[in-house]
């Protein structure tokens, strides 16, 4: 699905990148799932630098995808033993979906529990 949807991209930015971004998410968690990091962690930058771009342009439909996206970045990072830079992924993820949990708790509320409860494992508390 990745390599589809890369092409897609490459050919229609602005209808498919969103659609990339969640592919190289999703494949990002599957290879954390088998413990392949390295891997892992470039799918989820690749997908964070996609999802960045678009929350400068439409913030509204796209910072919540940037915040899981941080998320995941953060577990990513705390796996490779880069618990500072995961710290810096997770304190924007956290920012952004605490803005979000404002405006829309019913909807965020659990995202931002769950960014804080990786910021406190990142942490190591």
């Amino acid at each position: 699905a990745t390599a589809i949807r890369r092409e897609l991209a490459r050919t229609h930015p602005d209808a498919h990148l969103p659609n990339l971004a969640t592919s190289l998410n999703n494949l990002s968690v599957r290879l954390g799932d088998l413990e392949r990091r390295a891997e892992s962690l470039a799918a989820i930058e690749e997908a964070t630098a996609i999802r960045r771009k678009l929350a400068r342009t439409h913030p509204d439909a796209h910072l919540p995808d940037l915040a899981t996206s941080l998320n995941n970045l953060s577990v990513r990072l705390g796996d490779l033993e880069r618990r500072a830079e995961g710290l810096t992924a997770i304190e924007e993820a956290v920012a952004i979906r605490r803005d979000l949990a404002k405006v829309r708790p019913a909807l965020y509320q659990a995202a931002l529990e769950q960014s804080l409860a990786v910021m406190e494992w990142l942490l190591g508390t």
